[in-house]
C-alpha cells in the first residue's frame, strides 16, 4: 500500500496549512464543519501522516472516527479524507485487517465514493487476493464520477498495491476492461 498524496490530504487540514485551493469554492464550508475537538485529533493525525509517520496518525485519526461513529459532525469532504488517511496509516503499517475494518466502515455510510473502493482493492491485493481486488477496483471505476472535485483517480497499473499482479492474466485482462470503458 502506498501513500497517495493528494490535493485532499493538503486541503483536509486549512487551519494547520494555511492554504486556499482554487475550485473548491464549494466545498469550502463543507472544510470548515465538525467538532473542534474532533479537529484538533485530525490536525495531529495529518501531521504524523503528511510526515510519513503512518504509526502515529492512527491514535488520533481513529479517536477522531470514535468520536464521529458518536455523533456525526465533520463534513463529508473532511470525513472522506479522515476514512482515507485512517484506513491508508493501517495498510502503510501493515495492519490489514484494521484498514478493511476501516474502508468497510466508509463504504458502509458512504457506498458510491471511489476511493473507499479502490482503497480496499489495494487491501485485498496487498492480501494477495486478486478476485477481491478485481471487485472492488470495479466498483470504483463504476463510481469513479463521485470523486470529490479536485481529487484525481489513481492509476492501478503504476500503484504499488497491484503490481504483485501484472503477471496475472486474470487481474491484467480485467484492468484493460476497466480502463476500456473510461
Amino acid at each position: 500500500m502506498k501513500k497517495r498524496l493528494s490535493l485532499l490530504t493538503l486541503l483536509a487540514l486549512p487551519a494547520l496549512l494555511m492554504i486556499a485551493t482554487p475550485g473548491m469554492s464549494q466545498e469550502s464550508s463543507d472544510l470548515q464543519k465538525g467538532d473542534p475537538e474532533t479537529r484538533k485529533l485530525l490536525e495531529q493525525g495529518s501531521r504524523f501522516y503528511l510526515e510519513g509517520d503512518y504509526r502515529r496518525a492512527i491514535g488520533p485519526y481513529q479517536k477522531a472516527l470514535d468520536r464521529e461513529k458518536q455523533k456525526r459532525t465533520l463534513g463529508d469532504t473532511i470525513w472522506r479524507v479522515m476514512i482515507d488517511n485512517l484506513g491508508m496509516s493501517y495498510g502503510i503499517s501493515g495492519d490489514l485487517k484494521k484498514a478493511k475494518e476501516t474502508f468497510e466502515y466508509g463504504l458502509s455510510k458512504d457506498p458510491k465514493y471511489p476511493m473507499f473502493h479502490y482503497n480496499m482493492a489495494c487491501t485485498y491485493a496487498e492480501m494477495n487476493d486478486v478476485d477481491n481486488a478485481i471487485t472492488y477496483l470495479r466498483q470504483a471505476f463504476e463510481y469513479k464520477d463521485n470523486m470529490i472535485k479536485g481529487e484525481h483517480f489513481p492509476d492501478p497499473w503504476t500503484d504499488d498495491s497491484f503490481q504483485r499482479f501484472m503477471h496475472n492474466d486474470k487481474f491484467v485482462n480485467a484492468l484493460k476492461e476497466m480502463s476500456r470503458n473510461e
